[in-house]
């Protein structure tokens, strides 16, 4: 169990799940082919990015209803309220979505899918 939230709590910070050194991404949205440390490879197959959209989504999904559950018990006015939920989804689908690829690449790591090359 350390195991597995000490690789996620690495990944939340960039950095690679296998030698826990190298960066993960060498620009804004630009993620590493290699860990440039320990050589792996942070993507092995075509389509392994659906996972962190998986995760964006599911967080986005979350700010929605927390949006939900304050239009219920509170009186923000409902426009401020959409447009205020709103922009906040939209700001943090694209902030978190380094994060989320990151994380994906750890969950791959844990799960055996992506290992060092021997």
């Amino acid at each position: 169990m350390w195991r597995v939230l000490r690789v996620l709590c690495v990944t939340l910070f960039l950095t690679c799940p296998a030698c826990q050194r190298g960066k993960m991404f060498r620009g804004i949205f630009q993620m590493n082919v290699r860990c440039p440390v320990c050589g792996v490879v942070f993507e092995r197959d075509a389509g392994e990015v659906t996972g962190a959209m998986a995760i964006n989504t599911a967080l986005l999904c979350i700010l929605a209803l927390i949006g939900a559950v304050l239009a219920i018990i509170t009186k923000i006015p409902t426009g401020l309220l959409i447009g205020g939920t709103a922009a906040l989804m939209i700001v943090s689908g694209v902030f978190f979505y380094r994060h989320a690829r990151a994380v994906w690449v750890g969950i791959l790591f844990l799960t055996g899918a992506i290992f060092e090359d021997v």
